[in-house]
C-alpha cells in the first residue's frame, strides 16, 4: 500500500512539476509564436510574389509558343498551296507531253499506213 501512494505521490508530482509553467517560459513561448506567425506571414507574400511572376512567365511563353503554332500554320499553308500550284503544273505538262507523244505515235503510224498502201497501189498496178 505504501508502495501505492509513493507511486501515485510521485505521478502527481510529476503532472504538477510539468503544468506549472512559469511566467518566462510563457512568454518565451508567446515571442515564439508570434515570431512564427510573422515568418509565416513572410513566406506566403513572397510565395505568392513568385507565384504570379512565374504565371506571367507562363502567360508570356503560352502566347509566343500559340505565335509560333501560328506562324507555322502560316507557312505550311503556304507550302500546300506551292505544292498544289506544282502539281497542277507538273499534270499540265504531263498531259501535253502525253498528247503530244501520241500524237508523235499516230502520225508515224499513219505515214506507216500510208507508205504501205502506196507501195500496195504500186504492186497492184505492177501485176495488172
Amino acid at each position: 500500500m505504501l508502495k501505492r501512494h509513493l507511486l501515485l505521490a510521485s505521478v502527481l508530482a510529476g503532472t504538477f512539476a510539468i503544468t506549472a509553467c512559469s511566467q518566462e517560459t510563457q512568454d518565451k513561448t508567446a515571442a515564439a509564436a508570434d515570431s512564427a506567425a510573422e515568418d509565416t506571414a513572410a513566406n506566403t507574400d513572397a510565395a505568392a510574389a513568385e507565384t504570379e511572376a512565374a504565371a506571367a512567365d507562363a502567360e508570356v511563353a503560352a502566347q509566343n509558343a500559340g505565335t509560333e503554332v501560328a506562324e507555322g500554320a502560316e507557312t505550311a499553308g503556304a507550302a500546300a498551296t506551292d505544292a498544289l500550284a506544282n502539281t497542277g503544273e507538273a499534270v499540265v505538262v504531263g498531259a501535253n507531253e502525253a498528247v503530244s507523244a501520241t500524237a508523235g505515235v499516230v502520225a508515224d503510224g499513219a505515214a506507216a499506213v500510208e507508205d504501205k498502201a502506196s507501195e500496195n497501189a504500186v504492186e497492184a498496178e505492177q501485176q495488172y
